[in-house]
C-alpha cells in the first residue's frame, strides 16, 4: 500500500511539474491554428530573446518565456507576426505591456492608442515610415504582439480574441 501511495504521490507531482512546464512554454500560449492559418514557430527561448533586444531601445525585464510564431493562411496571402512574452504574473504583465507603449511615445512613435476588445485594452500603433498596424495587449501572465498583413479590421478583432 505505501508503495502504490508513493507512485501515485510521484505521478501527481510530474504532472502537475508537467502542467506548470506548459504554462511557461510561451509557444502554448495561442493555439496551433487560428482561422485556418498555421502556426509556425520561428525562434523561442534565449534566442527569440536576443533578437527582440537587438530590436528594441529599453530594457526588456521579468521574461520567463518569449517566442515569436508566424500565422499562415495556406489558401490566401493573410499572415500575421506573432510575438508572445511570458512574465512572473498578471501585474508584472500588465505594467510591462503599459510600458513598451510609453516607451513606443518616448521614442518617437506618436500614435499610439488603445481600442477595447471584448474586456481587454488593445494598444495599436503604426510604427513610423511603416504602412502596417501593429497590436499588442496583455491577457494573464503574457503579453501578446502581432502585426498582421492582408486582414481587415475585423478579421484582425477576431485574431485577437481567438489567441487569447
Amino acid at each position: 500500500m505505501k508503495r502504490f501511495a508513493v507512485v501515485l504521490i510521484a505521478v501527481v507531482l510530474l504532472g502537475c511539474a508537467q502542467q506548470h512546464h506548459s504554462i511557461l512554454n510561451a509557444t502554448n500560449v495561442t493555439p496551433n491554428e487560428v482561422m485556418g492559418m498555421v502556426k509556425i514557430v520561428c525562434l523561442k527561448g534565449e534566442p527569440a530573446l536576443k533578437f527582440v533586444q537587438m530590436m528594441h531601445i529599453g530594457k526588456i525585464r521579468f521574461v520567463k518565456d518569449i517566442a515569436m510564431m508566424h500565422y499562415i493562411s495556406p489558401n490566401s496571402s493573410k499572415f500575421v507576426t506573432v510575438w508572445v512574452t511570458v512574465y512572473p504574473n498578471s501585474s508584472v504583465a500588465k505594467e510591462e505591456t503599459d510600458r513598451m507603449a510609453k516607451s513606443m511615445i518616448e521614442y518617437g512613435w506618436k500614435d499610439v492608442k488603445t481600442m477595447k476588445v471584448d474586456d481587454m485594452n488593445v494598444y495599436y500603433v503604426r510604427p513610423p515610415g511603416r504602412n502596417e498596424t501593429h497590436y499588442f495587449w496583455c491577457k494573464d501572465n503574457y503579453m501578446i504582439y502581432i502585426i498582421p498583413h492582408n486582414m481587415s479590421s475585423k478579421e484582425i478583432r477576431e485574431f485577437i480574441l481567438k489567441v487569447s
